[in-house]
């Protein structure tokens, strides 16, 4: 079930269209920049993404975020009308507090997750929603710094493993009445507390010109730290 890597030009360049199943989703088909929510359980540093254990440093629980308003952050959110991929680079590793532990594991993370089994409109509300058949339908995988590559599962809870919008009646997720997306991951040994996305999106599309010059910074930086 791995899913390699993809770059963010793969995403940004992806088919942008369209599609007759949706009765006016929440967002149009593009490229959107996401950020770090502001409600995330944790305190400083903000993430947009929650991983727990995702490699087990220490005896006690190990918290790893990941901050998507980093300078060395460049996460992508792509909707082409029928599935959705979230992807690209962020700065985290593991949380001790107010900041990251001094490690190798610290650094920047490449990851991208895509759903497009599942993916639907909200009952009765404008969301993009996720609802697989089973866990594990949809897939991803994240690399750390050192070079260590982790395969992702969506998770259900509530009936879903993602959605993206405003929540019911535009009443806004978490406090933030902007665009935000939240759900649920797991790794290869199941689903751990916790295991999340919960970020905010543009509340449009980031330009093509801008995202192309966004996606090739991006992959200066990450030429740049291979050579390094």
């Amino acid at each position: 079930m791995k899913t390699h890597i993809a770059t963010a030009a793969m995403v940004a360049a992806a088919g942008i269209a369209a599609s007759a199943a949706w009765a006016q989703p929440i967002i149009a088909p593009g490229v959107y920049l996401a950020s770090n929510h502001p409600d995330a359980a944790l305190t400083e540093p903000g993430y947009g993404l929650r991983l727990d254990e995702l490699v087990d440093v220490t005896s006690e629980h190990d918290n790893f975020t990941f901050d998507f308003n980093h300078v060395e952050s460049q996460v992508l959110f792509t909707f082409d009308g029928s599935s959705i991929t979230i992807a690209g680079e962020a700065f985290g590793g593991r949380d001790v507090g107010t900041d990251y532990a001094v490690e190798p594991l610290t650094g920047v993370y490449s990851f991208s997750f895509k759903y497009d089994v599942g993916v639907q409109q909200a009952p009765g509300d404008d969301d993009l929603l996720v609802v697989p058949d089973a866990n594990g339908d949809n897939t991803g995988s994240i690399t750390t710094p050192t070079g260590l590559t982790i395969d992702l599962f969506d998770f259900v809870r509530g009936g879903f493993s993602f959605r993206m919008g405003d929540g019911d009646d535009d009443t806004g997720h978490r406090g933030w009445d902007g665009l935000s997306g939240w759900g649920w991951l797991a790794y290869e040994d199941g689903h751990e507390m916790s295991s999340d996305w919960i970020f905010t999106l543009s509340p449009t599309p980031v330009p093509a010109p801008a995202s192309v010059a966004l996606v090739g910074l991006a992959g200066l930086m990450a030429s740049k730290r291979r050579r390094g």
